[in-house]
């Protein structure tokens, strides 16, 4: 492990051996050593990161399920995989970070022109194809066995009709 840097050189040169050197620092009580200033930005970093992995995260979800509800017959496994496992990680980060649950539907509606933007250039629909408003319930969003049918295709065809071969 490197030596602690002084305090007050910037971080932005090699953050790694930065934070390591804080690290030691801090283990070891040198507070003189402490880049404070430094510290409490990083800090401050790493929450706003959280928000921003949560954010993303939920447009992916929501892109897949816009998909899911307008482009019917193209179902397929690989959809659904992508909206389960994007929901597995945003249940960990709420798990991880539960303060940010209370932000979902900021975050939910914020996420959602740009998942709207991605589905109507991965889908070839028009824009009009899509509600102006996230359409989706939290609920809707976050749960592991929600995918919707607007058009009731699931009822008439049968649950998971997408899995079966013709």
């Amino acid at each position: 492990m490197s030596e602690s840097k002084p305090k007050g050189e910037p971080f932005a040169l090699d953050l790694a051996d930065w934070a390591d050197g804080q690290a030691e620092a801090l283990r070891e009580h040198r507070f003189e050593a402490v880049d404070f200033d430094g510290l409490a930005r990083i800090v401050g970093d790493l929450a706003a990161e959280r928000t921003r992995e949560l954010q993303a995260r939920l447009g992916v979800i929501l892109t897949g399920l816009l998909r899911w509800a307008e482009q019917v017959d193209l179902r397929g496994h690989s959809w659904a995989a992508t909206i389960d496992i994007q929901r597995h990680v945003v249940d960990r980060l709420l798990k991880e970070s539960p303060s940010l649950r209370a932000a979902l539907p900021s975050l939910i509606a914020a996420a959602y022109p740009e998942a709207k933007a991605r589905a109507v250039l991965e889908s070839a629909l028009f824009d009009e194809s899509f509600s102006e408003s996230c359409p989706f319930t939290e609920e809707e969003v976050l749960a592991r066995s929600v995918f919707p049918d607007p058009y009731g295709d699931d009822a008439i065809r049968g649950a998971d009709w997408w899995k079966r071969r013709p």
